[in-house]
């Protein structure tokens, strides 16, 4: 891992854990403070793979495969968050809601802002970090699956929702697989930041329900 790699991975965790710091504000501030900051850390972030941005996958993808992997990655991702679903209510019984998204969803309803932190840098940065960095540079000493495993475990403990681990680790281990095959963590991006914009924006209008049982599955 490069030294490069070293200092996003650095700033991503201080990112997270800037709420931390004695002071920060609560509230509707909260979310205007957290935007900026993750902001501030994507263009950081950008800035330390400018030496990368020439450099080309050596897997062939035309722009309609690349279409399609991105917005049917997003259906499948929605699967297997499903199928993962069951499995871990089959084996612990059910589980709570999300805290992780409940918390989300009550920081965006506070500061609208915050949604496009959720939506769009948070995963830009998530696939940076996981998939780009950590993945990347295992795979290359031990292969894929090990590799994705490993990434996906941290990805999941990462998110601090320990009820729902196989949830993550499974959307962790499919965008895993998803870069192993394309080659392009742009198509990642968008696949998350799909992902989580839905996610997202039916918790904020789930006031029925048939809607909030359905939102448990997925979250």
């Amino acid at each position: 891992m490069t030294k490069r790699y070293i200092a996003i991975v650095i700033l991503y965790v201080l990112c997270v854990f800037s709420p931390v710091v004695p002071g920060f504000p609560k509230g509707s501030g909260y979310g205007v403070f957290m935007t900026a900051i993750f902001f501030i850390t994507l263009l950081i972030v950008s800035l330390l793979l400018l030496p990368e941005r020439h450099m080309r996958s050596n897997i062939p993808l035309s722009p309609e495969k690349s279409f399609l992997w991105a917005i049917g990655g997003i259906f499948a991702l929605f699967l297997l968050q499903i199928a993962a679903s069951l499995i871990n209510t089959a084996v612990f019984g059910e589980p709570p809601k999300s805290r992780h998204t409940e918390q989300i969803v009550q920081i965006t309803r506070m500061s609208p802002l915050f949604i496009f932190a959720v939506s769009v840098i948070g995963p830009i940065l998530e696939e940076i970090v996981f998939r780009k960095i950590i993945y990347g540079s295992l795979q290359k000493k031990m292969g894929f699956v090990l590799a994705a495993v490993i990434s996906s475990l941290i990805f999941s403990v990462g998110h601090f929702d320990f009820q729902h681990l196989l949830v993550y680790f499974v959307i962790g281990f499919f965008l895993c697989y998803v870069y192993h095959k394309t080659g392009r963590i742009t198509i990642n991006m968008f696949m998350h930041a799909g992902m989580n914009a839905i996610v997202v924006a039916v918790s904020l209008h789930a006031s029925n329900p048939p809607v909030q049982s359905f939102i448990g599955w997925l979250l």
